[in-house]
């Protein structure tokens, strides 16, 4: 799975996870499922600044192969 996907995923999670939250009434359930929100939330820190990153290299690639081919 690469950064985008991955990235993707935790945002779908996240959004689902904010969803039921705000549907159960069960205050277990809804800390249990607050502290997996919170974990996926960090993980999506770690891996955003990666992605742009690696979106930064692939633009300026793109850029390169394009400035080779006009020449």
């Amino acid at each position: 799975m690469n950064l985008q996907e991955r990235y993707d995923e935790l945002d779908t999670i996240i959004s689902e996870l904010d969803y039921l939250i705000n549907e159960i009434s069960d205050k277990n359930y809804k800390e249990q499922l607050e502290l997996i929100k919170y974990e996926a939330e960090d993980e999506l820190e770690e891996i955003e600044p990666q992605l742009i990153e690696e979106q930064n290299k692939e633009e300026k690639w793109q850029e390169l192969e394009y400035e080779r081919s006009a020449v």
